[in-house]
């Protein structure tokens, strides 16, 4: 399990920052996964140099097309959305490797993916889809690699994960600086996407950015965005189990459960009120929401219908892409909740504007 940490791929400067901005608070079960990730940011070091160098001389002319950005809440149906796109030749997205090694994918590309197809898990934890190296991923962990900027470092020292979230998918109280140095990061990585794919427009999967519309939009004005959303019944339970599937592996330190709850309650809150505020900023035409219920019902449908809003090419000559990778998961299970009414009451009075907004009933 230590090799299934993400922070492997770091630096050493941003693992340092992690370690003293969280006052070296490591629960000591896991203090091997510590050890790991020095010696793997120490051993990789060589070929960050390389490949910054390799950047330096090859990426100064590189522009980044507007991305397509699916966005929602965890446990939405974002994964299964993310991966069918992916099957279309036309788009690019960012891959497991290339959120884990951020640095260094592009000039060691062969050993990487060698060393992560051994480390890698064959499904994911929290949902039994499957997990391999070249498949898409959520390019939040590759900021979480890059950069101190990431709300992902909250899943790492999930103590501090209402610190991580305010600070970096709301930006409360963040100075612009920190914002524009962000705004670099993720622009510089998306480049490097960019021109390892000869330009193709990038299919990204980031749920914080849901919370970020107004930043990414001055970053990339014609973005457009794939909002898919879920009853929030069933996402309160599904966030649950993903964070107790993911922390055991990915955290540094033990939890309270119950301020951890109250920690899910908030942020899910938060980030809707600030995407049901933002939204409006999005051009018309480049936006298009669905329920992962109607989705889920005939996915092809779903997507024909995407394609179209979007005015995005190419759904033809990728059908039968999709035909297929809908065909494989025919018989995929989701999981079924029962939530007892203590637990109903909860969500609904925390998350009532939500359930209105969004249509679904108490």
């Amino acid at each position: 399990m230590l090799d299934e940490q993400p922070l492997a791929g770091t630096t050493l400067t941003n693992w340092m920052r992690l370690l003293v901005e969280n006052r070296l608070s490591i629960s000591w079960p896991f203090l091997p996964k510590v050890f790991y990730v020095t010696l793997m940011v120490m051993a990789l070091t060589p070929l960050r140099r390389k490949e910054q160098k390799f950047c330096s001389t090859h990426l100064s002319e590189i522009t980044v097309p507007a991305p397509i950005f699916i966005i929602g809440h965890w446990r939405s149906g974002t994964t299964f959305l993310h991966y069918l796109m992916g099957q279309d030749p036309d788009l690019a997205y960012v891959s497991t490797m290339e959120t884990m090694a951020p640095h260094v994918f592009l000039t060691n590309e062969r050993l990487l993916r060698g060393v992560l197809a051994r480390s890698l898990p064959d499904k994911r934890p929290m949902d039994n889809l499957e997990m391999k190296a070249d498949l898409p991923y959520e390019d939040e962990y590759a900021l979480a690699n890059l950069c101190p900027y990431s709300f992902y470092h909250g899943w790492y020292f999930p103590r501090n994960i209402d610190y991580y979230f305010d600070k970096y998918v709301l930006f409360n109280g963040v100075s612009s600086s920190i914002i524009n140095k962000w705004g670099q990061y993720y622009t510089m990585f998306l480049k490097k996407i960019a021109y390892k794919h000869d330009g193709k427009r990038i299919l990204l999967k980031s749920l914080v950015n849901t919370a970020k519309i107004r930043e990414l939009l001055k970053l990339f004005p014609d973005a457009q965005f794939i909002h898919i959303y879920r009853n929030p019944y069933d996402v309160y339970m599904s966030t649950w189990k993903l964070y107790e599937k993911i922390l055991p592996i990915f955290s540094f330190q033990h939890i309270n459960r119950q301020k951890f709850d109250q920690s899910i309650l908030s942020m899910y809150k938060e980030l809707y009120m600030r995407y049901f505020e933002e939204k409006q900023l999005i051009p018309k035409g480049n936006l298009i929401e669905l329920s992962y219920e109607e989705f889920i019902k005939n996915p092809l449908e779903s997507l024909k219908h995407l394609y179209g809003s979007l005015r995005l090419e190419g759904f033809a000559e990728a059908k039968p892409a999709f035909q297929r990778y809908i065909k494989q998961h025919e018989n995929y299970k989701k999981n079924n909740y029962t939530i007892d009414d203590t637990v109903r009451n909860k969500i609904y009075r925390a998350w009532k504007f939500a359930f209105d907004a969004l249509g679904y009933d108490k």
